[in-house]
C-alpha cells in the first residue's frame, strides 16, 4: 500500500501539479529568486513523468502566460519564461522597442509592456529593460513554436539568445506564487 502511495504522489508531482523554487532573476521583477511556483502540469497537455516531453497537447499557451519548459539547449533542467510570441507572430527589437506584428507593446514609461491576449483584455506587467541590448529580429515564429522572454530584458537567456521552443518541450503553466507568504498569490 506505501507503495502505491508513494507511485501516486510521484505521478501526481511529474504529471499533474509541480512546485518549482525560482533559481535565477530573470523573471524580475515580477519573479523572484527563491520564489515558489506552483505549476499546473495540465494546463496545455498530458505530460510524461520523467521525460522532458509531453506525451499529448491539447493547448497553446496564450501571450503573456508564464510557463516551464525544458530548455532545448539544456535538457536536465526545467526554465521559467513568459510566453511573447506565439506561432505566425512576428517580433523584432530596435530603437529600445519591443514590437509583435508591427505594433509597439510598450507603453507609457519604459519599463512596462501591454501585450494583446486573444480573447481578453491586454495583459499589462512591469519588465525590467536593458539599455544595451542589441536590435534584432524580425523573428518568424514556425508552426509548433513559442517565442519565451524573461521579464529582467538585460539578465534572461531566452529564446533571443536560442530561437523559438518546440511546444513538445512545455510542461507547464506557474499559476500560483506560494513563497514567500508575504508575495502570496496569482501569476
Amino acid at each position: 500500500m506505501v507503495i502505491v502511495a508513494v507511485v501516486g504522489v510521484i505521478l501526481l508531482r511529474t504529471s499533474v501539479i509541480g512546485v518549482v523554487y525560482v533559481q535565477s532573476g530573470s523573471m524580475l521583477p515580477n519573479v523572484q529568486k527563491g520564489d515558489g511556483i506552483i505549476i499546473n502540469h495540465l494546463s496545455f497537455g498530458m505530460n510524461l513523468p520523467f521525460q522532458d516531453r509531453s506525451a499529448y497537447q491539447w493547448a497553446l499557451p496564450k501571450r503573456g502566460d508564464m510557463i516551464t519548459f525544458h530548455n532545448p539547449l539544456d535538457h536536465g533542467k526545467l526554465w521559467l519564461k513568459r510566453v511573447m510570441g506565439l506561432p505566425g507572430d512576428r517580433l523584432e527589437f530596435h530603437d529600445h522597442r519591443l514590437y509583435l506584428n508591427g505594433m509597439d507593446i510598450q507603453h507609457g514609461k519604459r519599463g512596462k509592456e501591454r501585450l494583446p491576449v486573444t480573447g481578453q483584455d491586454d495583459l499589462n506587467y512591469r519588465i525590467w529593460h536593458s539599455y544595451l541590448e542589441s536590435d534584432w529580429g524580425p523573428s518568424i515564429i514556425p508552426e509548433n513554436g513559442l517565442f519565451l522572454m524573461g521579464d529582467n530584458r538585460g539578465n534572461s537567456e531566452d529564446s533571443r539568445s536560442w530561437g523559438s521552443v518546440h511546444r513538445k518541450h512545455l510542461q507547464g503553466q506557474a499559476v500560483l506564487r506560494f513563497w514567500p507568504l508575504s508575495r502570496f498569490g496569482l501569476l
